[in-house]
């Protein structure tokens, strides 16, 4: 074939590479409402496989394992909710005594700039009134029904999410079979998928293992810390910062801000507050960019700026759960394209796979 006609082909076929992958994207985030249920059970699944594998070493029914780990698996969500919603409510509650924080701080902020011309005429009553107004039950009934329909479409991705669990649980541990049957014949391609699976089952269970060692410790260093130095909600506060840390780079910033905002107003010495705000600093660097790194290892081999382009497109695409899931999407998506003779210079450039660095 005539060296013009081949780069033309060439040409064409990642024009059309292209476009399919901007109409995948679409229709990605047009389903939304039922992929993210879907892709948040089959990861949970993945985590929870061992234990089935461990519970069916044990000669346990095979319908009594699955059955008590999506009941305990939910409960915990469930339980998740309720602190969230426990939490809001005291916040709601305390709203006075918030308040009167807030207009202290914020004269005892005046006073020390009223040098400024304009600030001496600036009332520190018309900045807690709004903030009043934000938090107030008029404006939390007002938008009762963007509330009731968020609480509307969680509900109904927490009922999917249960149904696409227990379906992923009952085949996640017999994969092998499955792939049998998609193969049929071929024992090449049997052989490929399933080291594929296997690299993504690895990946994503090293992963998740560190991320929520390292999780719940930057989240019990913000909730000590937050208790220590006096912050309202310190258990929710290590929480959040629990959650957000799934998050890559930019979850641990999103974390430290509410507290350090309390803290702004709750810590009377400003040595004190900027201690405070160092320890939290402190904690997420040395969790995060210290002890994570060297615990991971090439679990992950994914390098950075690769991370950084997948929060930025999985959020675009699903917003927060995005986010969340942008890592092992990536990881999935990673073993999909090594498939590809083409994309090889791609799966190249986001990063090594495990088996690679073994061969």
């Amino acid at each position: 074939m005539p060296l013009g006609v081949d780069s033309n082909i060439r040409t064409i076929k990642n024009i059309l590479i292209l476009f399919a992958a901007i109409l995948l994207i679409i229709i990605i985030k047009t389903l939304a409402g039922l992929l993210i249920p879907l892709a948040f059970a089959l990861f949970v699944g993945i985590l929870l496989s061992p234990i089935i594998e461990f519970l069916e070493r044990k000669k346990w029914p095979y319908t009594v394992s699955i059955t008590l780990i999506t009941i305990l698996t939910l409960g915990i969500i469930f339980l998740i909710g309720l602190l969230v919603v426990d939490t809001g409510t005291q916040i709601v509650g305390q709203k006075d005594k918030l308040l009167s924080q807030i207009n202290v701080r914020f004269d005892e902020i005046l006073s020390q700039l009223e040098f400024i011309p304009g600030v001496a005429q600036m009332e520190a009553d018309g900045f807690t009134n709004t903030i009043s107004k934000v938090i107030s039950s008029d404006f939390l009934l007002s938008t009762s029904g963007a509330v009731a329909s968020q609480l509307g479409t969680f509900t109904f991705n927490f009922i999917l999410s249960a149904v696409y669990l227990v379906a992923v649980l009952g085949s996640i541990v017999r994969y092998e079979n499955y792939i049998h049957y998609l193969e049929g014949d071929d024992p090449v391609g049997r052989e490929r998928m399933i080291k594929s699976f296997i690299e993504v089952k690895s990946s994503i269970v090293s992963y998740m293992k560190v991320k929520f060692f390292t999780s719940f410790c930057t989240g019990l260093f913000f909730g000590i810390l937050s208790w220590i130095f006096g912050i309202d909600f310190a258990m929710f506060w290590g929480f959040l910062a629990f959650l957000l840390n799934f998050i890559p780079t930019v979850g641990s910033i999103a974390a430290t801000i509410p507290p350090v905002l309390l803290g702004l107003i709750q810590i009377d010495s400003s040595g004190t507050f900027v201690l405070f705000i160092a320890l939290l600093i402190a904690t997420q660097f040395v969790w995060g960019n210290v002890i994570e790194p060297l615990m991971m290892g090439s679990s992950v081999a994914l390098n950075t700026v690769t991370v950084i382009l997948g929060l930025v497109i999985w959020g675009y695409i699903w917003g927060v759960s995005g986010m969340l899931l942008s890592v092992p999407l990536i990881v999935m998506a990673r073993v999909i394209l090594a498939q590809i003779p083409d994309a090889e210079m791609l799966v190249k450039l986001m990063g090594r796979s495990k088996l690679e660095e073994k061969s």
